[in-house]
């Protein structure tokens, strides 16, 4: 059996470990042993990076949002299917070095766009009014929880209100999870998202699935 091999490890933004692990030539991120993304499982961002795109084809500056950045599957796949130069796809990465470490590490640059635009901020917090008329938020929720300190919550009111604000009407949220989420589901309805949901596998062969959820921000309504 071939060893893990760290290649590289920093402090998230919530002070938890990353590591970029290698293993029988396979590239993992983990943190604090728990598997955030893997190089080869790419199949479920990038099915949903391309539902998710197709409303805003059309449009002359599509900008969407990051929360997270993995192995930038989700990322390599909006810089492929929306090819308009005033694109941006804003990037609020786990870890200050995870960007080099992709550069350095992966055969491919997923960040290799000059319309990628990477913050110096945690993916957790509430997003800022300066991304106001946004078209797109994408997160993975397993991905986030795992790096994520106990008390946070991606449907806490502060997070779903900043959300909601920063798109624009008929924008989306975009989520990938590894089952459904009730508590999710009623929490953004009650927000005001239209909600769809599907099944994808975790890879083109796999019998294992994972939750894509489309929600379109709506109009909001105040729970307090």
């Amino acid at each position: 059996m071939k060893p893990r091999k760290i290649l590289a490890s920093s402090p998230s933004s919530s002070g938890l470990t990353i590591d970029l692990v290698e293993h029988d030539s396979r590239f993992f991120l983990e943190c604090e042993g728990r598997q955030l993304d893997a190089a080869h499982l790419s199949f479920p961002a990038t099915q949903l990076i391309t539902l998710l795109s197709r409303p805003f084809r059309p449009a002359r500056q599509p900008r969407l949002i990051f929360l997270g950045l993995g192995f930038g599957h989700a990322i390599r796949t909006a810089c492929e299917v929306l090819p308009q130069e005033k694109a941006s796809f804003v990037v609020f990465p786990e870890s200050t070095p995870l960007p080099g470490w992709l550069s350095q590490n992966l055969p491919e640059d997923p960040l290799d766009d000059p319309r990628v635009l990477i913050e110096d901020a945690p993916p957790l917090a509430p997003l800022s009014e300066e991304l106001n008329n946004s078209q797109a938020i994408i997160a993975d929720l397993d991905h986030l929880e795992a790096f994520a300190p106990k008390d946070w919550s991606f449907i806490s009111d502060s997070n779903l209100f900043s959300y909601y604000e920063r798109l624009k009407t008929g924008g989306l949220l975009g989520l990938i999870s590894t089952r459904p989420l009730p508590d999710v589901e009623k929490a953004l309805r009650k927000t005001g998202f239209e909600l769809t949901s599907e099944l994808v596998p975790i890879s083109g062969k796999s019998k294992r699935n994972r939750t894509l959820y489309l929600a379109r921000k709506g109009h909001y309504q105040r729970t307090h």
